[in-house]
């Protein structure tokens, strides 16, 4: 029994020569068919993915290898970094290309785990900035939170007032900074006469 063919084989083939050429050849295909099965089962995994599916797997991400300077090892790790770049995306990450996009404190987030619910609120800024703000968190925010996104417009409000004296009226334009987002306000206007009136912004 010279192959483990012949070894699966009953007792009533041994000797046969027959048998053990045949089976011997079987064996060999046997070996082969193995062989190829291992290597399709490592292309699978970019560590044990052979140069040419490396390369298959970099055009893939626009990525032009140079040979000659880069080694297979650092291409390897080079596609394990950028699929881990990929979505999903953790909330961390989002803010992190939020921050990258328009910078630190220019917005807020407000995330309701319990109703899945994501607002994202950004100061007023060019129009091309505004979409490319609206494509980038509706293409890496999942598809089970709904997503709302307001903008806000800071500006200064000036609220007159006067002050009288004798016969001198002096308006203060006075310029407040910060408005809450609901305001409700009575204002008592009126109207004088004199025979000086000195407007002076602050």
């Amino acid at each position: 029994m010279s192959n483990r063919i012949m070894q699966n084989l009953p007792p009533i083939y041994d000797g046969i020569k027959e048998m053990e050429e045949l089976s011997r050849t079987v064996a060999t295909e046997f070996e082969t068919l193995e062989a190829a099965k291992k290597r399709v089962e490592d292309e699978q995994f970019i560590m044990t993915a052979s140069e040419r599916t490396i390369r298959t797997r970099e055009r893939a991400y626009n990525i032009r290898a140079d040979a000659t300077t880069e080694s297979l090892d650092f291409r390897r790790r080079r596609l394990i970094v950028r699929q881990s770049t990929r979505l999903p995306m953790t909330q961390r990450k989002v803010h992190e290309i939020i921050n990258e996009l328009i910078g630190e404190g220019n917005w807020e987030e407000r995330l309701s785990v319990e109703a899945c619910e994501a607002l994202f609120v950004f100061d007023a800024s060019n129009n091309s900035v505004d979409k490319e703000i609206d494509y980038t968190l509706d293409r890496i925010i999942p598809l089970n939170i709904a997503l709302k996104i307001a903008r806000r417009l800071t500006t200064k409000l000036y609220v007159p007032s006067f002050m009288l004296s004798g016969s001198e009226i002096t308006l203060h334009p006075m310029n407040i900074d910060d408005i809450k987002q609901q305001t409700a306000s009575n204002n008592l206007t009126a109207l004088k006469t004199a025979t000086k009136i000195t407007l002076t912004p602050m």
